[in-house]
């Protein structure tokens, strides 16, 4: 380990002495031990490394030998300007801030000094990546390798997860499928990948995973003394500081505990429930058990304190977490948060009514952002902004009109319009394209390209050359293209009904059928499906002409504006912001959080997934700092289970409402607020009592409330997600009981499977039911 200097108390800045007590102790940490620091949202973890980082250089340690290490190009640049102010009156020299990137790049350039790496060429554009991999996937079929018949936009996306997986893991490909769970028909990803980097070395390229997986490859396969020659290359290091640790991946930490496991001194700092990446990589269990096992018992802080919101936020934050993380609190000692509910079922009504209280209260557009779990949400909003002309910023999303769905419907819009006789009307030429490949009209490849290749020149004879192509197949093909020749021929009746148009269009060719045999995951034949459905929704809504509706959508698609406008992004692109108001959208169950089927009361995989559900939920309601407004309107019965603090204890008592609305008691936490200001009692009822009781207790409230915790049930019936004990089979879970005849239950134990009793002939006693607190 690093040799210890001595130690003295630090210079009181103007910011330490502003530090809570947690801060300051993880601020004054010793020089001599790891430390994991649990941050919640808003919690200032940045001004706490920042001082941190200070106080470090002030007992001497020697500004090269601290690394500070953060996960995006953003973040970094904005620690390191704020650490160089803070340390500009001080006569101290910053260390190194560095993305994990960074880090592999000096890493692999001093590897390749001494001749353990081959050289090579970062690449950062698309082209090159979409070039490797037809060239691997010439490859593959050359070597007698099996890849799918169907198109190659198909399936690239979900190809481009696995490879992120797999650069991010520590074990073989063939692993890393299974362990992701890849459908049987994505397979050849394992040899595809294989290919893809066979050829990748033989260009002498690299990507930026590539700058991590490298040296992490070199040193599992060395041997000790290679591994050690490796590491006197390597940077010296005596102090790691890591930020948001949770999203950190086993490529990254099996690569910095071979390098500095035994050298270094590591302070990590992030909050398990804000992983949201663990999709293409992250492991939250890293920071939750393994750093501990790993690094002897490092010493533990917390800070629990948010400046960002106020006690609305951080109660039902808490709420929200008691699902998973019991003992976890995050206490809002920011201003008061308004937390409001949509007046409208429609999406852009509602946004737009939230939007008209926002400004009416003097709050700015800008300050404002629409944030949603599925980008098939942001479909209403963009066109509800578009249409009443109000700017907003996309963030990390294509433009409205670039979304295939919609440049496909567009398309239909155009042939009721006239396109066909005058292509003007078209959005784009290109869109005739739509028209012949969804649904696929013609199998061959190269007679598609032909036929679009005649249809673009020539749009009015469509028909025609869909009638000659069905002249060369037999059966049901052809049918198939004499029937699309009829269509084209006959949509130019619905041009003063043109939403109509394009449901009959949608029935009479099959489109969401179509989504269904080539989308490679339920969730994109739904968000496909939910993307027509919105714009449909919105063609019927404004009552105009197919023409004159293409027409406004032109002139409309000028209204983003990066520099004033309101703020549209997915949850995912929100990490790490924060913003005066935030509207949820999409908050239907089975959308947010997303299923296919809840099975979550029996699949240990549902279970992990609807967990990494609610952890994006937490991230949504912590990026408010004013007002927090859910942009779906509560029914009168939800209405009345979220006054009186009921959990929906299954799914299908819930049809519309998100279950994380309702764990995070937002109701409930507005009648305890309510009477903070005068010293009267409050009497609650909630299924939530012991995060809600605790949190009145650690936040220093002096509120009188009584809690009634919400009886779960006093029918006998056991329920589906009622943990159970059996003397021979152990605890296990409830799958269902039947509610006539014998009443027989269904559990389905750890050890045992499914099993099936009569509760006249069988003892389960009940350990915990679903629902309660």
């Amino acid at each position: 380990m690093p040799v210890q200097t001595n130690i003295h108390h630090p210079s009181q800045t103007s910011t330490a002495a502003k530090l809570t007590a947690q801060q300051l102790a993880v601020v004054n940490h010793s020089l001599a031990h790891h430390a994991k620091v649990t941050a919640v949202a808003g919690a200032g973890k940045t001004t706490t490394l920042i001082e941190r980082v200070i106080y470090l250089l002030e007992q001497g340690v020697a500004a090269h030998r601290i690394a500070v290490l953060m996960f995006n190009k953003s973040a970094q640049e904005e620690f390191s300007q704020r650490l160089q102010q803070a340390l500009a009156n001080k006569g101290l020299v910053s260390p190194p801030v560095m993305t994990f990137h960074g880090f592999g790049m000096r890493l692999c350039q001093r590897l390749q000094q001494r001749g353990l790496l081959p050289k090579f060429e970062l690449k950062t554009d698309e082209f090159s990546l979409v070039r490797l991999l037809r060239d691997a996937r010439q490859i593959l079929l050359r070597d007698g390798g099996e890849m799918p018949v169907g198109e190659e936009r198909e399936w690239l996306e979900d190809f481009l997860l696995y490879v992120d997986q797999v650069k991010a893991a520590v074990l073989p490909p063939e692993e890393v499928f299974e362990d992701a769970g890849w459908a049987k028909d994505k397979r050849f990803f394992i040899g595809l990948y294989q290919a893809c980097e066979q050829r990748r070395q033989q260009l002498g390229w690299a990507y930026f995973a590539d700058l991590l997986k490298a040296p992490q490859l070199l040193l599992a396969q060395g041997d000790a003394g290679e591994q050690d020659y490796i590491r006197t290359i390597a940077p010296e290091f005596d102090h790691l500081l890591i930020d948001e640790f949770q999203d950190i991946n086993p490529c990254q930490y099996e690569l910095l505990k071979a390098l500095y496991g035994q050298c270094s001194y590591w302070m990590i700092v992030g909050d398990v429930q804000q992983c949201i990446y663990e999709w293409r990589g992250a492991a939250p269990e890293i920071m939750d058990q393994q750093f501990v096992a790993d690094f002897a018992h490092p010493a533990s802080y917390s800070l629990p304190h948010s400046f960002r919101f106020g006690h609305q936020i951080g109660m039902m934050a808490t709420s929200l977490l008691h699902e998973q993380a019991p003992r976890q609190q995050v206490l809002g000692f920011g201003q008061t948060t308004e937390i409001g509910f949509a007046q409208s079922d429609r999406p852009g009504k509602a946004l737009l009514m939230e939007l008209k209280r926002w400004l009416d209260q003097g709050g700015k557009v800008s300050d404002c952002a629409v944030l949603a779990r599925l980008y098939s949400d942001m479909v209403p909003v963009q066109l509800a902004l578009m249409h009443r002309r109000v700017p907003y910023q996309l963030h990390g999303d294509s433009p409205l009109l670039e979304n295939r769905q919609i440049r496909l419907l567009m398309a239909y819009l155009a042939v009721m319009a006239g396109g066909l006789q005058h292509p003007e009307c078209f959005y784009q030429r290109e869109d005739i394209d739509y028209l012949i490949t969804v649904p696929n009209a013609i199998g061959d490849q190269h007679a598609r390209q032909a036929l679009i290749k005649k249809a673009r020149v020539a749009p009015h004879l469509l028909p025609e050359l869909l009638e000659q192509a069905a002249g060369e197949l037999d059966g049901w093909k052809a049918k198939k293209l004499l029937e699309r020749a009829d269509w084209l021929r006959t949509l130019a009746i619905y041009d003063k009904s043109p939403g109509q148009g394009l449901v009959s269009t949608i029935e009479k060719l099959g489109i969401y059928r179509y989504f269904e045999h080539t989308a490679n995951k339920d969730i994109q034949i739904q968000e496909r499906i939910a993307t027509c459905d919105a714009f449909i929704a919105y063609v019927q809504g404004v009552g105009e002409t197919a023409g004159e509706v293409l027409e406004q959508l032109k002139n409309l698609q000028q209204q983003q504006d990066p520099e004033h406008g309101i703020h549209l992004m997915t949850i995912h692109k929100a990490k790490g912001l924060e913003f005066d108001c935030v509207m949820l959208a999409g908050l239907q169950e089975g959308r947010f959080p997303y299923y296919e089927k809840d099975l979550s009361a029996i699949d240990r995989q549902a279970q992990a997934q609807l967990a990494a559900e609610r952890r994006l939920f937490y991230v949504a309601i912590t990026r408010a700092k004013q007002r927090l407004a859910f942009l779906t309107a509560a029914g009168k019965r939800e209405q009345s289970q979220l006054e009186q603090g009921q959990l929906p204890v299954t799914a299908a008592d819930n049809k519309c409402l998100s279950r994380f609305v309702f764990e995070s008691q937002p109701k409930v936490v507005e009648k305890i607020l309510a009477v903070q200001s005068d010293t009267g009692a409050v009497t609650v009822k909630s299924s939530r009592v012991a995060p809600l009781a605790n949190y009145l207790s650690a936040s220093g409230l002096e509120i009188d409330v009584a809690f009634q915790a919400n009886d779960p049930g006093k029918s006998g019936l056991l329920k589906p997600g009622d943990r159970v004990r059996h003397d021979q089979y152990g605890q296990g879970i409830v799958v269902r009981q039947e509610q006539s005849g014998k009443r027989m239950i269904f559990v389905d134990f750890e050890s045992e499977g499914l099993k099936r009793f009569n509760p006249k002939h069988t003892k389960l006693v009940p350990l915990s039911r679903r629902g309660s607190a």
